[in-house]
């Protein structure tokens, strides 16, 4: 009885689920040219969409993050015009 349990690295598993949602092709056909089972396949396909929904939400945050930034930076600035011209030498 042959190994069940085959590794297939991360650029194989990106090019087949690309394969399957770019392209459009059927999960049943892939699966007999690739002879990679569709429960395999359909939990590649779960786990990419996982990790695009967490670099969305990071992305977000880190957005949120930068105006927060930006809004303190002004602030920031704004104060140290009102202490320059408060300067008795300026």
């Amino acid at each position: 009885m042959g190994n069940r349990n085959r590794y297939y690295d991360d650029e194989f598993k990106a090019s087949v689920v690309k394969m399957l949602v770019e392209k459009g092709r059927a999960i049943s056909s892939v699966s007999r040219d690739l002879g990679v089972s569709q429960l395999t396949k359909r939990r590649w396909i779960k786990n990419s969409s996982e990790t695009e929904d967490s670099i969305a939400k990071r992305l977000l945050e880190l957005k949120a993050e930068n105006r927060k930034l930006k809004k303190e930076q002004q602030n920031t600035n704004a104060a140290v015009d009102i202490l320059k011209s408060q300067l008795p030498f300026s």
